[in-house]
């Protein structure tokens, strides 16, 4: 097993709970959001530009729209969002079936459909659809609908529930995006499995909150790199930079005590690892 170890940050975005990075090979620029305080961040790796945008509301995700902008998954309905002018316009309002759900992480199939999750109280989250500016559900029953992604084969669907701890698999009918015999495919025996992308070798990178760490599994299951962080909570994961060979991980600072935040100085922050693999181009919706 390889084994990297991670110390410092390559910005200090101090987010309350950083997520969904997302690589914007259009820009050459990685997009993340700070769900809590409802912030979208982007960095330039090539010119070191950081930015920072306010949303005013709680956001889960975001994802790449064919129209040079992105959609994003706010505490309100679904949105179009332009980063050159900031002009936001929402399309689908959304009311969830209970009070505490928010829409969590998400990303767009490699035909341009956008799955998006919830979170909230155990059994009331829905993994979410967008087709033809519907929402359909496709699981439900969930507590904290969180890392997904398709194998570049088109054979797997993987998803965590991290309410259960527990990375999924079905099988996947990509025509129907049908869902079938679901299988409990990773469970750590330290933390939570939060969220998660697939390189370019069709292994699986997670993210495991409270585990202070960052895995690389095989497609059948089995640790092949541990990477150690200085924070409690690793987030999310995402491949991008020259050649997608950056690996940039989000972090969170919500619910450390004040001993722990003093601790971990560096909670909430982005990180970054050079793996010796490159990842997969990031897909565009046209929904």
């Amino acid at each position: 097993m390889e084994s990297y170890e991670v110390k410092t940050p390559l910005v200090q975005s101090h987010d309350t709970l950083g997520e969904s990075p997302l690589w914007d090979h259009r820009r050459n620029a990685l997009f993340w959001v700070d769900i809590d305080n409802g912030l979208i961040h982007s960095l330039e790796p090539a010119t070191d530009k950081y930015s920072t945008w306010s949303v005013g509301e709680k956001l889960g995700c975001i994802a790449m729209h064919a129209h040079s902008g992105f959609i994003l998954a706010t505490e309100s309905g679904l949105s179009y969002w332009n980063p050159e002018s900031n002009q936001r316009n929402q399309f689908l309002p959304v009311k969830h079936s209970h009070s505490e759900n928010l829409f969590n992480d998400g990303k767009v199939d490699p035909l341009g459909r956008f799955w998006i999750g919830t979170k909230g109280p155990s059994g009331t989250s829905n993994l979410w659809i967008l087709q033809d500016n519907q929402l359909q559900v496709k699981l439900s029953g969930l507590s904290i609908s969180n890392g997904l992604d398709w194998s570049a084969d088109g054979r797997y669907f993987y998803h965590t529930d991290s309410g259960d701890n527990t990375i999924y698999r079905y099988e996947i009918d990509f025509k129907s995006a049908e869902l079938s015999n679901r299988i409990e495919f990773f469970k750590p025996e330290i933390g939570t499995p939060d969220g998660l992308t697939i390189d370019g070798d069709g292994n699986i990178w997670t993210a495991i909150w409270d585990g202070w760490q960052v895995l690389q599994l095989s497609s059948a299951g089995e640790i092949l790199t541990e990477v150690k962080m200085p924070v409690q909570r690793p987030t999310s994961v995402s491949f991008g930079g020259q050649g997608l060979r950056t690996l940039f991980i989000t972090t969170a600072s919500e619910g450390l005590s004040p001993q722990e935040r003093r601790e971990q100085p560096y909670a909430g922050d982005l990180f970054v690892i050079q793996p010796g693999v490159k990842g997969i181009i990031a897909n565009i919706t046209e929904t």
